[in-house]
């Protein structure tokens, strides 16, 4: 019986990224939120977003599609171990911020996809949904603010591509990247609530 390559992963002999770069960035993302969350039990779920994201990050760039392979599976365990996290700290509220994150970037990514058509992909939608769960846990002031950042890093770096030439106009960087920066920035610096 023959196995099927998936989609989510470049074909035999293309990278995403020199050998042992991912590996590097979620080791150290890894490092950076056990030391600003500590032994929480909301860790383990922004330690998937970050296995998650920094491949979603990888693929994006690279060919500038984000697999829904892989944000749905990613979306439904991060909502499981955040519900983990509300079971054992013994509180839901921070679950229903979750959802309610998740539900207003939604509703913000999908009011621009669709007033906005070809301007923003439906992986940047389901990636919002996915962000807009894990900020949301943190709270609003990380939500607004994860949200924020991504879409000023993405808007700097085309800045500087166009102004080292190296992007044309009409040719947009990918978003997701710089969305997954940008939470992953608010969820370290914002206080947590």
């Amino acid at each position: 019986m023959a196995v099927q390559r998936s989609s989510i992963l470049p074909a035999k002999g293309e990278r995403l990224a020199p050998p042992t770069l991912l590996e590097v960035v979620t080791a150290a993302l890894f490092s950076v939120l056990a030391w600003r969350i500590g032994a929480e039990p909301d860790l383990f779920a922004y330690s998937w977003l970050a296995a998650a994201g920094v491949l979603l990050a990888a693929v994006d760039w690279n060919s500038r599609t984000l697999p829904t392979k892989l944000i749905w599976p990613s979306g439904i365990i991060l909502a499981a171990l955040f519900s983990l996290a509300a079971v054992l700290n013994r509180d839901a509220y921070p679950l229903i911020r979750s959802a309610a994150g998740m539900l207003a970037l939604l509703a913000f990514y999908g009011a621009l996809y669709f007033l906005q058509p070809g301007q923003l992909g439906g992986g940047d939608l389901r990636l919002g949904a996915l962000l807009g769960l894990a900020l949301g846990w943190a709270g609003w002031s990380t939500v607004l603010g994860g949200t924020l950042f991504g879409w000023f890093s993405a808007a700097v770096a085309l800045l500087v591509l166009r102004i080292a030439r190296r992007s044309e106009p009409g040719r947009d960087v990918p978003l997701g990247p710089f969305l997954i920066i940008g939470a992953f920035a608010a969820l370290l610096i914002q206080p947590t609530n």
